[in-house]
């Protein structure tokens, strides 16, 4: 694993002078005090990750850098070095498959890990550099003829959607891209998220954020989209992963989510306030969300530090999921 000092110095000032203060904002919302309860799990469970593990992972990397990073924005409580040891773990870890990359390879979770890992290091404030560089190449290398980007990997939910992975790598190209070849590959991007047709929450949920990060006006796709998945709600506020599934904290903060970053439709519809309600509803007293994993193992068991065991990764994305859907603006 390569390591970049002088990066992580940069990295560090970045997050202590340009993310907000670090004292907590007033959280007096019930919302806010959800939000404030789960960052110190969050905090713990990605800083123990990275001691016992050295892979990159959606869970406890790209969502926990969204989640924290959009959680010091809004002026909440987040430790100096929780970020900042994720950027700096995240860029050893793609520092070190700079040739395999830009070969198209090198990528154990495929264009949607990728797509993840552009995506958080933006949200992260990571300028562009010989990292993020090679995963744009990377990206351009594994796009499909049709447009899109697919799930290599099948873990559902959070590795399962050739929505999550074609609008996540969008977005990766959209931060980090700047070549006439990467518009021509955002371009069949956006009219593959267009065209095709969404099947689960996931779809429905990254079908929207693709829309609207490529800037498809609310009147017309992406404000069906937006009503494709408010249809989706379940009589208890709640939305579940698939038509058969029950509500669950990771489809209803995503869902949430996609919703409240796209924009619902005006005027904002009482379905989001009771879907909020629902997520501070099951939130446990420890401050996290518990979703039972359906996803079969491929690796040893790690113990992470968060809570609930064997259903402790899906539980720490939707605990991300859920921070970024209800922390107060």
């Amino acid at each position: 694993m390569r390591i970049f000092p002088f990066r992580f110095l940069l990295v560090l000032a970045t997050f202590s002078s340009g993310w907000g203060a670090l004292s907590a904002k007033e959280t007096s919302s019930p919302a806010g005090e959800a939000v404030s309860r789960a960052i110190p799990l969050i905090e713990k469970s990605v800083l123990a990750y990275v001691e016992k593990r050295d892979c990159f992972s959606c869970h406890h990397q790209a969502l926990a850098m969204m989640a924290l990073g959009r959680s010091r924005d809004f002026g909440l409580k987040v430790a100096q070095d929780s970020i900042a040891t994720q950027v700096k773990f995240s860029l050893d870890y793609f520092g070190g498959r700079s040739k395999l990359l830009l070969q198209g390879k090198g990528v154990p979770g495929g264009p949607y890990n990728a797509g993840y890992a552009l995506t958080s290091l933006s949200a992260a404030g990571e300028p562009a550099d010989e990292v993020t560089q090679s995963l744009v190449r990377y990206l351009l290398k594994s796009q499909k003829k049709d447009g899109s980007w697919k799930i290599i990997n099948h873990r559902p939910p959070i590795e399962d959607s050739h929505f999550a992975a074609t609008a996540l790598s969008y977005r990766g190209l959209q931060a980090y891209g700047g070549t006439d070849e990467r518009q021509g590959a955002m371009a069949k991007a956006l009219q593959w998220m267009k065209e095709f047709p969404p099947s689960s929450t996931e779809d429905h949920a990254f079908k929207l954020l693709g829309l609207h990060w490529g800037g498809v006006p609310k009147a017309g796709q992406a404000g069906e989209a937006s009503r494709a998945l408010l249809a989706l709600q379940r009589e208890d506020n709640g939305w579940g992963q698939l038509p058969d599934m029950a509500s669950d904290a990771y489809a209803t903060s995503l869902a949430l989510f996609a919703l409240k970053e796209s924009g619902v439709p005006q005027p904002v519809p009482k379905a989001i306030s009771l879907g909020e309600k629902w997520l501070l509803d099951n939130q446990l007293k420890d401050g996290s969300w518990l979703v039972k994993t359906r996803s079969k193992p491929i690796q040893k068991p790690l113990d992470s530090e968060f809570p609930h065991g064997k259903d402790q990764f899906i539980s720490i994305a939707a605990t991300c999921w859920a921070v970024m859907a209800l922390a107060p603006d």
